[in-house]
């Protein structure tokens, strides 16, 4: 600042300014302020390219292709319906590498779910599945369709005779899966129909005809089967020929039948034979199940749901009281999943010596006298499955195991590496190892456990003495120890010592907030 102004002296001393001082100090505010404001965006400039050129050192660049798709098939469901399909159209239209990325996760495109299909539908599905590369491919078809509503003056053509939809099963791409869901078994029988008709004036291989799996669901709004008895008139001899197959039928209250009433329903057995996969959701009294089951020769994998009723068989029924005597055996099932029956009293009447995998899952309302039945039915019927040396995993949820119970269950199991209960009631603790009671010394060791899931715990699980179970048992393999409590909003601590001796011991500590997905 020149001396001769006199804002020097000012600028170093407390003296005040004259009037024209005053006009000099503000001229000389106001060059700075300009010139402040000039720095500052090019300051600003300079931060951005400054951004500019870190965004091209982020990792997020040098990710693959590969494994940016991974990641979007991961937040992405496996089916997608409308709001799913938007959303991968979202993910393709951020920039090319993202789309890139999207056409090279081939799992992106291998599914489709729709409710209805308008004109030129078919080509656009068949342009979307070309994306899948080699990968299975699945279309699930749910539509809204009013064909139980006989009273309607004007009814709607059933859904299922959608031009598009026949022109896909019968012209457009192959097919790997086929779910169909319709509301009544003439829905379905319509369906076969036009199938057959499309498939007279085109010559084949047919994506209908080439399926390796199909699912069909028929809801409970139908009020009568329709089905006939003799087995050669059944549509179901319609079915496609698969290797996998998943029936959900209506309840049996839906279809107006009595507690003792029974119903026809075939699948031709030349299918049976050959099948691999089978799933049956089904609460129809009888053992019509068993007469199903004697025919599979081949089939590895078997769910049967009973639709969350109690399904009670009767025992003196003639062909129970034969299978009383000698189970029926499924030689090749190697995983079996039982659901929402309330009880288990079917696996009196089986036997899978091959089974590895076991998942009893008995609902949300399970019946009082399953208590009673786990200690009884379920380790004869290991043990007539030789499970000790096959079973590798296990999983019982939704029931009351008596504490004796789950070591009549879990002893002799020598293979067994995954063992899970889910919201099992079997007191406050699992293992009884109170040397004061005369069976604290049944402790089933498990060698080859790798795996415990305590799932759904109650706030009275006494923790500290199964930890025990770890210093008692003979295994010889590392384990992971995950645990969730029920109604839990944050994790539960254990002491530092516990956590280090079960360390010791080979077994690392997972504790979690509880999610009905974990599995």
């Amino acid at each position: 600042m020149p001396r001769h102004n006199g804002l020097y002296e000012l600028l170093n001393s407390n003296n005040s300014p004259n009037s024209a001082q005053v006009a000099s100090v503000q001229q000389a505010i106001d060059g700075l302020s300009k010139r402040i404001v000039k720095l500052q965006g090019q300051l600003k400039a300079l931060e951005g390219q400054r951004r500019q050129h870190q965004a091209i050192l982020s990792p997020i660049r040098r990710i693959p292709l590969e494994i940016l798709g991974e990641i979007f098939a991961l937040v992405l469901p496996d089916v997608l319906y409308d709001a799913a399909r938007q959303m991968l159209m979202h993910l393709n239209l951020v920039c090319k590498s993202w789309r890139n990325a999207c056409l090279l996760a081939h799992q992106l495109w291998t599914g489709l779910c729709f409710k209805q299909l308008g004109d030129g539908d078919c080509a656009r599905v068949a342009s979307w599945f070309n994306r899948s590369g080699t990968l299975p491919r699945t279309l699930r078809y749910v539509p809204d369709c009013n064909c139980a509503s006989e009273l309607l003056e004007d009814q709607e053509p059933c859904s299922l005779s959608n031009p598009e939809l026949l022109r896909l099963l019968t012209q457009g791409p192959s097919l790997d899966h086929f779910a169909l869901m319709v509301t009544t078994l003439g829905c379905f029988r319509n369906w076969i129909v036009s199938i057959n008709s499309a498939k007279e004036f085109l010559s084949g291989p047919f994506p209908w005809d080439t399926l390796k799996s199909f699912h069909l669901a028929i809801s409970d709004e139908d009020q009568e089967w329709g089905e006939p008895e003799d087995p050669s008139q059944s549509i179901f001899n319609h079915l496609p020929v698969v290797s996998s197959l998943s029936i959900a039928l209506p309840a049996d209250y839906a279809l107006g039948i009595e507690d003792d009433g029974e119903v026809e329903f075939f699948i031709p057995v030349k299918l049976l034979n050959q099948m691999t996969t089978f799933a049956i959701t089904y609460n129809w009294h009888g053992t019509k199940v068993f007469s199903l089951l004697e025919h599979f020769a081949t089939l590895e994998n078997l769910t049967i749901a009973f639709d969350a009723r109690c399904y009670v068989l009767d025992e003196q029924d003639p062909k129970l009281l034969g299978l009383a005597k000698s189970r029926l055996v499924l030689p090749k099932v190697r995983e079996f999943h039982f659901r929402d029956s309330g009880r288990i009293p079917i696996l009196k009447y089986l036997s899978m010596p091959a089974l590895s995998t076991l998942d009893i899952d008995l609902g949300q309302y399970p019946d009082d006298d399953n208590g009673e039945e786990f200690g009884t039915i379920l380790p004869g019927f290991l043990k007539a499955s030789n499970a000790s040396v096959s079973l590798q995993a296990l999983r019982i949820a939704g029931t009351e195991v008596l504490p004796l119970d789950i070591l009549a269950i879990l002893s002799n199991l020598l293979s067994l590496k995954k063992l899970t209960l889910d919201g099992v009631a079997f007191g406050d603790r699992l293992f009884n190892l109170d040397p004061l009671h005369p069976n604290h010394n049944l402790v089933p060791s498990l060698p080859a456990l790798e795996h415990l899931q305590l799932l759904r715990l109650p706030k009275s699980y006494d923790h500290y003495v199964d930890f025990r179970y770890f210093e008692i048992a003979k295994r010889r393999v590392p384990c992971l120890l995950t645990m969730s409590y029920e109604y839990q909003r944050s994790l539960p601590s254990f002491h530092r010592y516990e956590r280090d001796r079960l360390k010791e011991l080979g077994v690392s500590l997972n504790v979690i907030l509880h999610d009905d997905n974990i599995l």
